[in-house]
């Protein structure tokens, strides 16, 4: 009776988290009938599988906005995902737990996929649906549970496969599952994400004012392609690393040995996803709005940059988060530019880029800052923290505050560089101040000015620079208001998707025109020459771009400043194997200090991080789990 009881929850109780159809049960009896008794409930109940969609793009939540190096927090933020950047993770009770929910997982994703399952066994059911939209729907949540699955399975590596429930039946045995292989785990993803990109409607058809953030063929294909890709990638292609992961069947659950064909099917199913996209119309965003078309040009670029992620909607979005709100991503990510009456006006500022992130963007000849040859002969490199004495003057005081200087670090830099990074004395086109040089604002981030550290307020950032790309240009600041312009978060846009072909193609057979193409179409959307050209002129290593080896570095360089603060990089930094890199310590400037001289000092950000192994590539298993179900075998080191 304990089995049955514990099944049916399981079943049917899980709907209640999401407060969605059982809302309506009268008497608070939930069935499976009355769930799918009618097309309305019908589609409560979709609503509902959606409803376990991790909020990406969420700083306080989503892990990869909040939980790597790359930006950094003050010590009293007590954000989960901290405690992942601060290798904090235990296995007795993990922290961002999507296998069970909680401790900053807001959702059990394996509820969800049950959810998804009940939803799919049930929907033929249902008489006042037209066999069309059961097909849509049906669709649909067949992309949200091939999700779940590779949600999971991108955070703990191998894992079940929950493709049906288990019936209320079932024994002892039948629910202890078993974690399958990796090869079986992408290839169960990548099938179904195929499968529902048949039935999906193209984009064109997803209604924006009612259907928005639902499933599209673009959807699920270019989840599909990125699928692909970690499975080529190092930590699950030939990762000798988890030799000992073999289960009681005797079953090794990671590959062995490199397979470099993963790479040339990932590169297939990229390009699949590109044409799709292409033929409905998606393109690199490079569209302004008309007022910022105003300003000189040097802010044409800047601005494109940023409103590819801020204008709803566009024409690069693949897939757009809607399940939460990105006005606080927006607060977070702001400075504030000018004196503020209150702190009511909602500006938080705290979420602050360290000084690696930083050093990635390119010098303004597109290539790394200690490659590039003027920035080696003339000494900006060796002295990169050193004020300049020359203040801002000429084409400089679209980047820098006329007749203000700053630190060599701040000058001669690439136009994502002032697009993406609020820095001190750095110019902040828009937010309500257009006009060039009349009103346009700029930060000033030593101690008690407006952008600095307050001590009436905690809304500072505690590195000393601002994530200016995550805010819309268009947000309204006033000394009473902040007015805040909403967009979807970008979980997929087609840039992403370009950089994910030009690696597998890299990887797959090494430099090519192919390759160059899609690399460069981002290059020239921010400014910036092709990557031959642009080594062959300017690096003090012109062939780096002519080997595998140089190029995929040169790529996953370009995917880090691509891609920055979208929540990419924590991710992408996992598959390569290179967590390592988070040993270094974060640094920042000391917001402290009141004077350039007292400001501009390198500082170890607070909470030390302890060192990062193998083991936190991929989270623990709770071990309440593991002790239930004896058939799970624990992660590597937990």
């Amino acid at each position: 009776m304990k089995k049955i009881i514990y099944t049916l929850f399981i079943i049917i109780g899980v709907g209640m988290i999401s407060c969605s159809y059982l809302d309506v049960v009268p008497d608070n009896v939930a069935t499976i009938e009355y769930a799918f008794r009618n097309r309305a409930s019908t589609e409560r109940f979709l609503y509902t599988c959606y409803g376990y969609l991790p909020r990406e793009g969420d700083v306080s939540w989503d892990v990869a906005m909040s939980g790597g190096d790359d930006t950094w927090t003050h010590y009293f933020i007590t954000w989960s995902s901290r405690d992942i950047a601060n290798a904090r993770q235990n296995a007795t009770n993990p922290y961002v737990n999507f296998w069970n929910g909680g401790r900053g997982a807001d959702v059990n994703l394996w509820q969800g996929i049950r959810d998804c399952n009940i939803f799919l066994e049930n929907i033929n059911s249902v008489v006042d649906i037209p066999d069309y939209e059961k097909e849509r729907w049906s669709a649909e949540v067949k992309f949200l549970k091939a999700y779940y699955h590779f949600y999971l399975f991108r955070m703990y590596g191998p894992i079940p496969i929950m493709d049906t429930n288990l019936p209320v039946s079932a024994d002892v045995d039948e629910v202890k599952v078993y974690r399958e292989p990796v090869d079986s785990v992408v290839t169960y993803i990548s099938d179904l994400l195929l499968e529902a990109a048949n039935e999906l409607p193209d984009e064109r058809e997803v209604i924006e004012g009612t259907e928005a953030g639902r499933a599209s063929n673009l959807t699920a294909m270019s989840v599909r392609a990125q699928v692909l890709v970690f499975w080529a990638s190092p930590l699950f292609n030939g990762n000798t690393n988890y030799a000992s992961m073999v289960d009681n069947r005797g079953i090794c659950l990671f590959p062995q040995t490199v397979d470099d064909n993963k790479w040339v099917i990932a590169a297939e199913a990229c390009k699949e996803a590109i044409d799709l996209c292409h033929e409905q119309g998606k393109e690199l965003y490079d569209i302004v709005d008309p007022q910022a078309m105003t300003a000189p040009e040097p802010f044409w670029v800047q601005t494109t940059y940023r409103q590819a992620i801020c204008d709803r909607w566009n024409k690069e979005l693949i897939w757009g988060g809607t399940n939460h709100n990105c006005s606080e991503l927006s607060r977070q990510a702001q400075a504030k530019i000018m004196r503020l009456a209150a702190e009511h006006t909602s500006i938080r500022s705290e979420w602050g880029p360290t000084i690696k992130i930083v050093e990635q963007y390119y010098s303004k000849n597109g290539v790394p800052i200690d490659e590039d040859k003027d920035w080696l002969s003339k000494g900006w490199f060796e002295n990169r923290f050193k004020m300049r004495p020359e203040p801002s003057s000429g084409d400089e005081i679209y980047y820098v505050k006329e007749g203000k200087t700053t630190i060599n670090f701040h000058f001669n830099r690439e136009p994502r560089f002032y697009a993406s990074l609020g820095f001190d004395r750095g110019i902040y086109f828009g937010n309500g101040y257009y006009d060039f040089p009349g009103n346009v604002k700029w930060t000033e981030f030593y101690a008690r000015e407006f952008s600095g550290m307050s001590s009436a307020s905690e809304c500072f950032s505690i590195t000393g620079y601002s994530v200016k790309k995550m805010h819309s240009f268009k947000n309204a600041v006033t000394a009473s208001n902040n007015s805040v312009e909403y967009y979807p978060f970008p979980v997929m846009r087609l840039a992403d998707l370009y950089l994910y072909y030009a690696e597998a193609l890299n990887e797959a057979n090494g430099p090519s025109d192919e390759v160059f193409t899609y690399l460069d179409a981002i290059r020239k959307r921010a400014g910036l020459k092709g990557v031959e050209e642009s080594w062959a002129n300017y690096s003090v290593e012109p062939n780096k771009p002519k080997t595998k080896e140089g190029l995929r570095e040169i790529i996953q360089q370009e995917r880090t400043i691509e891609l920055a603060f979208e929540g990419k990089r924590f991710w992408d930094i996992r598959r390569w194997k290179q967590i390592s890199t988070l040993n270094e310590q974060p640094r920042g400037w000391n917001t402290s200090g009141d004077n350039a001289e007292d400001f501009y000092v390198l500082t170890l950000l607070p909470q030390k991080p302890i060192q990062f192994s193998v083991k936190d590539y991929f989270w623990p298993i709770r071990e309440y789990d593991l002790s239930v179900n004896n058939n799970l075998i624990q992660n590597y080191g937990w």
